[in-house]
């Protein structure tokens, strides 16, 4: 029989969450460090606007080439010890980069091959850890868990990993890495101990390849994804000279610049929490339209400024837009990809959003290198607005949004396969699957 929980009744996720929990803290904090050392460390080997460009994309390009292959293994394999075999890895190779910059050894080849390799294995560590969410908590409690994940995340990765590891940066170049390596090891013992293999069913059912042919029949992804994966690319142009930016044209010291990152990292999160507000009163397409076009005319304010003071402000803004667009875009693909294939469309889906971003992180060397270091955002900038424009049209006739009835939610359901993005509350505007 059921029972209604007391208002205020705290959740208990169970000792397998906190272990999970404390496993996918301890790595993101690695993540946050390296997040923030690695492009200036880029700028010390080699400060060509291309080689640094190079080494951001290097963190980025991965998702494009392993995120299938990496969702399959997740399936064939346990979970649980391919998450932490995958930090172990990431470990000894972040390691010795540390022992390679405390000697002053590294050069941009080696930093290259160490992103890449280190890349690589996040990816495969995100999806299996991705995948054992679902598995250890009740139906009822995956939105309450992910969004713990969420802001664990936001709060470590994004926003103390980058301060911490620029500081210590400035300190002494290798300690960031040095305490990477360390934050990654100890996160394996709380992997080790899950044993969740997906099920078995039909080999033609779980080829990896059903996300990809599902997102391109289904014309409302394919426009979607289309259009996220052009601002995704736009975005990458932007990082890719944005510690050049930064530490040349707006008097950002290397101490400071973690602190510049967490300025948007904030913006990002304030934009993820006010995206459903957005969407109950303007809807989801024109909300991700929007949000598009405030972040092209955020690179335009960044590019225009001769100050952090300026700066910063206007990443701000653009990490406002980007966190409210990424909420929107999940969950309108959540909202029309069927159950039993959420996990290899979502896969598919970041394979080619994420892989987006290093395409334009490697333009805006190339562009910056002939045209100067504020072209790449006048170009993302002037780009990313007119894409909105264009395909808000389409993207609006092909994503039918009505009201329900006295403003109460339809047909809303739980989706436990995303892992690091929770699905927001049900929006005012309810999409309409003809």
């Amino acid at each position: 029989m059921g029972f209604r929980r007391p208002a205020g009744h705290r959740r208990r996720l169970g000792r397998a969450f906190h272990r999970l929990w404390i496993g996918f803290a301890l790595t993101s904090s690695g993540d946050g460090l390296a997040y923030g050392a690695v492009p200036l460390m880029a700028v010390v080997v080699n400060p060509h606007p291309f080689a640094v460009s190079s080494v951001v994309a290097a963190d980025s390009l991965p998702w494009l080439l392993m995120a299938l292959p990496a969702g399959a293994f997740a399936d064939r394999f346990e979970r649980g010890p391919v998450a932490a075999i995958s930090n172990a890895l990431r470990a000894l190779v972040i390691l010795l980069a540390a022992l390679l910059i405390f000697s002053d050894r590294m050069t941009l080849v080696l930093l290259l091959l160490i992103v890449l390799f280190n890349a690589s294995g996040r990816a495969f560590y995100f999806s299996s850890y991705q995948a054992i969410v679902p598995r250890i908590i009740h139906t009822r409690d995956i939105e309450h868990a992910n969004g713990i994940l969420t802001a664990t995340e936001a709060g470590i990765d994004n926003l103390a990993g980058p301060v911490v590891g620029t500081s210590l940066f400035a300190v002494g170049k290798s300690l960031p890495f040095f305490a990477d390596a360390v934050a990654l090891l100890l996160s394996c013992p709380p992997f080790t101990k899950f044993r969740t293999r997906a099920s078995r069913s039909d080999e033609s059912s779980q080829s990896m390849w059903e996300g990809v042919r599902f997102l391109y029949k289904d014309n409302r992804l394919r426009i979607l994804i289309t259009m996220v994966a052009c601002l995704s690319l736009l975005q990458g142009m932007e990082f890719g000279v944005l510690v050049l930016l930064a530490t040349t044209k707006w008097g950002v010291s290397e101490w400071a610049y973690g602190f510049f990152l967490a300025a948007g990292a904030a913006g990002s999160l304030i934009g993820s929490i006010l995206s459903d507000g957005r969407v109950r009163r303007f809807g989801s397409g024109r909300t991700l339209i929007g949000a598009a076009i405030v972040s092209g005319l955020g690179y335009l304010g960044m590019a225009a400024a001769n100050s952090w003071t300026l700066a910063a402000p206007a990443y701000v803004v653009v990490g406002i837009a980007v966190g409210t667009g990424a909420v929107v875009a999940n969950s309108l693909r959540q909202r029309v990809t069927p159950d039993e294939m959420m996990g290899r469309v979502g896969s598919a889906a970041r394979g080619i959003v994420w892989g987006a971003g290093p395409v334009g992180a490697l333009a805006a060397g190339i562009v910056a290198t002939f045209a100067g270091l504020r072209a790449p955002l006048v170009l993302a900038g002037v780009l990313q607005c007119l894409v909105a424009l264009l395909l808000a049209r389409p993207l609006l006739r092909n994503i039918q949004e009505k009201r329900p009835e006295g403003g109460r939610a339809q047909g809303r359901r739980r989706h436990g396969g995303e892992g690091s993005t929770p699905a927001p509350p049900p929006p005012s505007g309810i999409m309409e699957i003809p």
